[in-house]
């Protein structure tokens, strides 16, 4: 089952504001605290967690010299504080320019996969091998998009910026996202990429039936009625009491939702194959 809870979305400044990252000032603080970073990854690498906190703000510190003191990445790295959404574009800008070598990236992938994981908005390591650092491209985050007059959640790659959810608007615009809840509830499946080339027709491969409850999706998905005629006819042939046999329907409804994810979405449930 799905829950849909609204949000909060924290106005964003993109790293354009900053203008050209600065790269030597990064690197020399890069240096500086390159040892100390080292032994944080190197602590979550052996206890296949997600960075410290000091390791996080380490790298933040680190990165955030490229923008300067006023940058997201700087004030994080000061005082522990700020949110995915309002410091992914800056380590994002520096995570696609073509000067940042593997170190930088891959204290980035830990840096944004801690973000995410703090947040509790992400797939988690899910997608990834646990004996290897994380990748922010193997990593999906809950986002909630605006299309027409509403908000939807979907499940967006994490190295993707604001740009990417522009683009995926516009998408989501053209597919008629408004009037389909059963793709609205398909794209809330926390598994589901909504940055998937080929979205529609993984949709519709994995699309069953809607149905008016739970109940109702359950009976039919079992098909409970053929089993009840079945266990009566069994018990009437033998004189037996109706009640001889009975089905556990908590049972049935265990062996549904091991085979199909039932998402209630406005009022109805959607179900879809696994």
């Amino acid at each position: 089952m799905n829950e849909h809870e609204p949000r909060p979305t924290p106005e964003l400044r993109p790293a354009s504001d900053w203008g050209e990252p600065d790269w030597r000032r990064l690197d020399v603080a890069r240096r500086r605290f390159i040892d100390r970073i080292a032994e944080g990854v190197g602590q979550a690498m052996l206890g296949s967690t997600e960075i410290d906190d000091g390791t996080a703000r380490c790298i933040a510190h680190v990165l955030g010299r490229a923008y300067g003191r006023e940058s997201a990445l700087a004030d994080f790295g000061r005082t522990g504080e700020g949110q995915y959404l309002s410091l992914r574009d800056e380590y994002l800008n520096l995570y696609g320019d073509e000067r940042a070598d593997a170190v930088t990236k891959e204290w980035i992938d830990w840096f944004g996969t801690y973000l995410v994981t703090r947040e509790n908005t992400g797939t988690g390591r899910r997608f990834m091998n646990e004996h290897l650092p994380p990748k922010l491209d193997q990593l999906l985050v809950r986002t909630s998009i605006p299309v027409g007059d509403e908000r939807y959640d979907v499940n967006v790659p994490a190295d993707w910026h604001s740009g990417n959810e522009d683009d995926l608007i516009e998408l989501l615009t053209t597919l008629q996202l408004p009037e389909d809840e059963a793709l609205q509830a398909f794209l809330s499946l926390p598994d589901v990429s909504v940055g998937t080339d080929d979205i529609m027709e993984s949709f519709h491969e994995s699309f069953v039936r809607t149905y008016t409850d739970l109940v109702e999706a359950v009976r039919d998905l079992s098909d409970v009625d053929s089993l009840e005629l079945a266990l009566y006819e069994a018990t009437e042939s033998r004189l037996l009491p109706d009640n001889t046999v009975q089905i556990d329907y908590s049972v049935v409804e265990d062996h549904v939702l091991e085979a199909y994810n039932l998402v209630e979405w406005k009022g109805r449930v959607h179900v879809f194959t696994k």
